[in-house]
Parts: C-alpha cells; sequence; structure tokens
C-alpha cells in the first residue's frame, strides 16, 4: 500500500515569509515544505493558515501580520484580498517598481546569459483609474439574490462581488453598481457572460457579449442605460466580428500622444496599451532610445493601429508598420492620414507564419532598413530573428511585455546574431499587478 498522505491541520500557524514569487505570492517553509502565502511581504512574520481545495494545494491565508515589512502599505480598494485583478495593492509603488526591475534582471541572467550595459530608470505613468480596457465576467448569483459584474476572484471559480474599482478608468468604476442592477432587469439576464470596456481619452464603451437574441425590451434598456451615463453600448452576439453598436452610441474612441500633437483612433476591440499616461512615455522613451532622424528607413514589426510607428515617422525619413490584422492595418492607414502622416506606410503581414519552408526573402516587405522597433506578443520574436540579425539594422528597440520571452530573445541576439544588449528597464503599465513589462535596445556589435 502507499503511504497515507499526512492530513494537513486547519489550526493556524507562524511563518517568516523569505521572498515573493513571479504571482505576487509569498514564498515561505512550514514543515519542510515550500508554502505559498497570499498578501505578504520578504521579510515579514506572519500567522497562518492552509487553504483548501484542489486549486489551493500548497497555499496559505494571512490571519495576521505580526511583524510588518517597511514596505507593506494599506490597500486602497476594499475588495483587496478578494478581487484577482491586483494582488500588490499592499506594497509600495517603489517596493513594485524594484521587484519588478529584479525580476528583469534575473530572466535575462538566468535564461538570456546576458546583462544590460545599463538599467534604465523604470517607467511609472498613472497608478490608479488608469485601465483603459478591460474584460469583465458577469454572474447572476441566485444565493446573492443579484448578478455580479466584474474581475474574478483570485481563485479563478467566481466573479468578486464589486462594488467600486480602483484600477478601472473611473467612469467604468462609477457603473459598476448601474450595471449590475441593468443586466438584473434584463429578459436575457442569464446569458449574458461578459462585459468588455474600451476607454479613449473621452468616452469609454461597453461591449455586450450576450448568448441570445436581445428582446424589444432589453434593446430599449440597454439604450436607455447609454442614454443616461453618456457609455457607448456595443453588442456582440457572437464572435468579434459580430460587434455592432447601438444607435445611441455616439462615444468615438481616440487617444493622443500629447508631446507630438497625434491623435489616433481605435474600434472598441482593438488593441492598445492599458495604461495612457504610460504608454506617452513609452512612445518618448521609445523615440529617446531609437533616435530617429531624416536619413532613417525605420521597420515596425507588430505595429498594431501605429501606436509606434506614428511617433517615429515624425522624425524619420520612413516607417514601415507591418500587423497581421487586416483591421488594424487599416486603422494605421486611417490614422495616418488623419495626422497627415505621409512618409509611413502600413502592410498586412502574418509574421508567425511557419519558418519551416525556406524564403529567400524576409516575411516582410521592402528592404535597406537600418533601425528596427519590435512589439511582439507574450509569445516573443523567437522566429523572426534570423531576419533581424540578416536585415543588416544596427539597432533594435524591443517592447515586451513577458520578461521570459524577450530573455530567450536578448540571448539569441546576442550570443547568435552579433548584437549588444546596450540597455533594458521596466515600464509599469499594470500598476499593483505582478504583470511585468520592459524595453530593451541592442545595438550591432562593432565590425558585423
Amino acid at each position: 500500500m502507499g503511504r497515507r498522505r499526512k492530513r494537513l491541520s486547519d489550526q493556524p500557524f507562524e511563518l517568516e515569509i523569505l521572498s515573493v514569487d513571479s504571482s505576487g505570492m509569498g514564498v515561505a517553509v512550514h514543515e519542510e515544505k515550500n508554502l505559498r502565502v497570499y498578501d505578504t511581504l520578504p521579510g515579514e512574520k506572519i500567522r497562518a493558515r492552509y487553504l483548501f481545495g484542489k486549486n489551493q494545494r500548497g497555499k496559505a491565508e494571512t490571519l495576521e501580520v505580526l511583524r510588518p515589512s517597511a514596505d507593506r502599505v494599506q490597500p486602497r480598494c476594499p475588495h483587496f484580498g478578494t478581487c484577482g485583478a491586483c494582488s500588490l495593492q499592499h506594497m509600495s509603488m517603489a517596493a513594485q517598481l524594484a521587484r519588478k526591475e529584479s525580476d528583469l534582471l534575473q530572466c535575462l541572467k538566468n535564461i538570456g546569459r546576458v546583462e544590460p550595459g545599463s538599467v534604465f530608470e523604470p517607467l511609472d505613468g498613472q497608478q490608479w483609474d488608469y485601465r483603459r480596457k478591460a474584460r469583465l465576467s458577469v454572474r447572476d448569483v441566485t444565493a446573492k439574490d443579484r448578478v455580479l459584474v466584474g474581475f474574478r476572484e483570485r481563485n479563478g471559480r467566481y466573479v468578486a462581488d464589486m462594488r467600486t474599482c480602483h484600477v478601472l478608468r473611473q467612469e467604468i468604476a462609477d457603473a459598476l453598481p448601474q450595471l449590475c442592477l441593468l443586466i438584473a432587469g434584463l429578459d436575457c439576464h442569464d446569458q449574458i457572460p461578459q462585459i468588455e470596456s474600451a476607454c479613449g481619452d473621452k468616452g469609454c464603451a461597453l461591449i455586450f457579449r450576450h448568448l441570445e437574441e436581445l428582446s424589444t425590451s432589453d434593446v430599449a434598456r440597454l439604450t436607455a442605460f447609454a442614454s443616461a451615463t453618456g457609455l457607448g453600448v456595443f453588442l456582440q452576439p457572437s464572435g468579434p466580428d459580430s460587434i455592432q453598436p447601438l444607435a445611441a452610441a455616439g462615444v468615438r474612441l481616440e487617444y493622443t500622444i500629447d508631446a507630438l500633437e497625434l491623435q489616433l483612433r481605435f474600434e472598441p476591440l482593438d488593441f492598445i496599451q492599458i495604461n495612457g499616461s504610460l504608454n506617452q512615455l513609452m512612445v518618448m522613451r521609445a523615440l529617446e532610445l531609437l533616435e530617429p532622424r531624416a536619413g532613417d528607413n525605420i521597420l515596425d514589426l507588430f505595429c498594431g493601429l501605429g501606436n509606434f510607428t506614428l511617433p517615429l515617422a515624425t522624425r524619420a525619413g520612413h516607417v514601415t508598420g507591418v500587423e497581421g490584422s487586416a483591421d488594424m492595418v487599416e486603422r494605421g492607414r486611417s490614422n495616418a492620414a488623419l495626422n497627415n502622416i505621409e512618409n509611413a506606410e502600413f502592410h498586412k503581414v502574418d509574421l508567425y507564419q511557419s519558418q519551416a519552408q525556406p524564403r529567400s526573402q524576409p516575411p516582410w516587405p521592402g528592404s535597406g532598413y537600418n533601425k528596427i522597433m519590435l512589439d511582439p506578443p507574450r509569445s516573443g520574436a523567437l522566429d523572426l530573428l534570423p531576419w533581424i540579425a540578416r536585415a543588416g539594422v544596427d539597432r533594435v528597440l524591443y517592447i515586451s511585455c513577458n520578461p521570459e520571452t524577450l530573455a530567450r530573445d536578448a540571448g539569441l541576439l546576442v550570443h547568435e546574431h552579433g548584437f549588444e544588449l546596450n540597455g533594458a528597464g521596466v515600464l509599469n503599465m499594470f500598476p499593483h499587478t505582478p504583470h511585468n513589462e520592459a524595453i530593451a535596445l541592442f545595438e550591432r556589435r562593432a565590425g558585423l
């Protein structure tokens, strides 16, 4: 017979927190076993209790902080500890930035075996009310006799009972109680699984995903809600291509890059950077590091709707944006026209097309580029690195939403493709969360 697993006690015990892991949970050792603990900081002494359940194995909850860290602050949100959206609100912003910088540098060293020539000062923008896009879950909870609209609880199983939110844009946070009442009064109250929000500098939109056709009275209620709140209301009966605005949805979504007087328009489901104020700082740092000049021919990969393409074009000779989404390419072209920019062009190219079949030409159009801007998704740009090396560019600026894939790609660029990692630093796109974004500058090694 196999040895029976020792039954865990439900009695409290004391712990010393050793560190914080990549998800923001404290790490400790109890009875010779590693334990992850919610809502703790390195160096703290706490009283804790085991959590039980399939998804809680090896985890504990904090009952009392006996010796708090100097980095501990009072969480601003009343839902902290239940809602899973912001797990670092108990950590000071200085400590959050230091932790993210340390994680980035450790990834570069351990995964890529590289160290940056310099560490850029962290970029930190708006810390509250910053989320201009979000996906909110909806659940009609019979036991509570109400509809819940919000982020998932940190165990992932339930929707948090949110009455407010300090990271959502204020317009959306203020509308949460009204949304709960609105959906509760709809005929299809149990057929709306999610609502997505999208905000420009002025005005926000809500996209209601509904699993059955709306009744005439439901359409009327949603239209009245849009009129009363000033929020645009869009309906999504199936996939992303099915989104249609209600007649009352007159909100135009756009944001500006103030320092360059650029205006960029977008549709509700388009990808934009979540934190608007941080995006402005990030764009200007990209210009500072890439140093676009009149003689430059720059390639912008994964360009989206032109968030970097158009700012680069204000200073470079020519910029080519490449993107896999036809809709985003069209948005980039429209934004170029809106801003009277004639030295930028946009092309639809599947940048993740298989590299298994040899090709004589790189996956993007044109040639003669001397600088590359790169902003890939979380999976990074592994397949594109050989093409980037062959392009003969002398400078590559890499924006990353995943330090691990950035570190992997950095190691290949340095050790196999003749580049040096000139510098790297963190971008605090998602304050109060463990999510870590980064920027890295690569320059071709002299003589190569």
